[in-house]
């Protein structure tokens, strides 16, 4: 027990003091930020959030409270000063008010899974039979817990699912180098479209996919930009911080590493430079506590090392930009000029409206082979969009390119298409495929086709 209290998580080497310092400062201020945009006086990132702190959604900013929780936990139960438990209990709080007011599953479990570790104690000696007993109980409440997580928001868990499963086909169809960090989304968008273009998808798949930017799991991204090696390696990393924080009966750290695992496994940290920095920072702590020299200089190299590689080498275009130029040319006449940014944005974007714009382009050049071929990726990149079937069934009717029996089978699509939120545009595109269909039936041979 004296040996344990000598490795107290404030008197470890005062690296690592500072660099949890830092980390605890950091976290104090964004829990400070939300709160203040929470009570509206501060403005939120998003506005369709009423927090956000400096991150742009409240999911990334919840799994970052999520991720310093263990280490207020630890503190709690293992501060020798009063004005050391005092912050980290109003740190404590902080997290406890605004985790789960943001109804981050990712963040929830990895709080609750980190915190569990910060608070072990290893003077508690339990007999066989009363582990046997808590390890089932605690087995019965991660069940229980993840089932309401799931049932909480099953359309959002259930797309989840469908973006890891594509994005771990994608990690497989990935070159051994990967395709770099800013080409994910669109290695992602097109292994999407094969999968929704084959038989293989289920009509839930059909319904809940979407055309996202990240992975939502950092582990499949950075084998999709880096290949598996990358991975492997990083996941590796990680590993070894966890045991050798544990090793040193640091469970404070020990807790944060295995929070930031789980919120990069359900989440997108790496995105932001400031959380990057954090989970690099609470991986190298955790290296520096081990009782070999080389570990410690090991572990903190490697960590420096990947994170300046990280950050140098992972440089995010502003896609949301290119793409809005594209569209200004394409709404100005300039055909040709809007595909000149748009055909290169395919490789960055799984956004549908990528190739619906560049399908437009070539309708208006008079070239409808390549309009409706990328009309078709449109609708396939994302089956529950209906503006892609709109335009294949303007596409068919046109004079140009006359298909008459697929101009009816997208009008039908697209009136008996489910919807997951209603709008005019989606009224007025209806409305038109209603009267196509019936200016259809009023030719003999449509009627004639349709009798047979």
């Amino acid at each position: 027990m004296e040996a344990y209290s000598r490795r107290h998580f404030w008197r470890t080497d005062s690296l690592v003091r500072i660099i949890c310092l830092a980390i605890l400062c950091l976290g104090y201020y964004e829990a400070c930020v939300g709160i203040l945009q929470w009570g509206g006086i501060m403005q939120s990132r998003h506005h369709s959030y009423a927090f956000t702190g400096t991150f742009y959604n409240p999911g990334p900013f919840a799994c970052y409270l999520a991720v310093i929780a263990p280490m207020t936990a630890f503190a709690i139960k293992n501060g020798r000063h009063r004005l050391t438990k005092a912050a980290a209990f109003g740190m404590a709080l902080l997290c406890a008010v605004l985790i789960p007011a943001t109804l981050s599953r990712t963040a929830i479990l990895a709080c609750a899974a980190g915190c569990a570790v910060a608070l072990h104690d290893p003077a508690h000696r339990l007999t066989h039979k009363r582990r046997l007993l808590l390890s089932i109980a605690i087995t019965a409440i991660i069940c229980a817990g993840g089932a309401a997580l799931y049932m909480a928001k099953k359309d959002s868990a259930d797309g989840r699912l469908l973006m890891w499963k594509i994005a771990a086909t994608a990690a497989v169809d990935a070159p051994a180098t990967g395709v770099g960090w800013d080409n994910v989304a669109g290695a992602y968008g097109e292994c999407q479209e094969r999968y929704f273009a084959s038989v293989k998808s289920s009509e839930q798949e059909r319904t809940v996919a979407d055309a996202p930017e990240y992975v939502f799991n950092e582990y499949l991204q950075t084998a999709i930009a880096y290949g598996p090696v990358a991975s492997l390696l990083m996941t590796a990393l990680i590993a070894g911080a966890i045991i050798t924080a544990w090793r040193q009966r640091q469970f404070g750290l020990t807790g944060c590493v295995l929070a930031a695992a789980i919120v990069m496994a359900g989440s997108y940290p790496l995105q932001f430079t400031l959380f990057a920095s954090t989970i690099a920072a609470v991986l190298a702590a955790s290296y520096l506590t081990a009782g070999r020299i080389p570990v410690r200089i090991a572990g903190t190299a490697v960590t420096a090392t990947a994170l300046v590689l990280f950050l140098t080498h992972s440089p995010t275009s502003d896609v949301q930009a290119i793409f809005s130029t594209a569209l200004n040319l394409h709404r100005a006449g300039d055909s040709r000029g809007s595909n000149r940014l748009l055909i290169p944005l395919l490789r960055k974007s799984a956004d549908p409206m990528v190739p619906n714009i560049i399908g437009k382009n070539y309708q208006e050049l008079s070239m409808t082979d390549s309009a409706e071929f990328y009309f078709r990726k449109g609708a396939a990149r994302c089956p529950n969009r209906m503006y892609p079937h709109y335009l294949l069934m303007k596409l068919y009717s046109d004079p140009l390119h006359e298909e008459r029996e697929s101009c009816r089978r997208e009008a039908e699509t697209i009136l008996t298409m489910k919807v997951k939120v209603k709008s005019p545009a989606v009224d007025d595109m209806r409305d038109e495929a209603l009267k196509t269909l019936e200016s259809l039936e009023k030719r003999p041979e449509i009627k004639e086709s349709m009798r047979r």
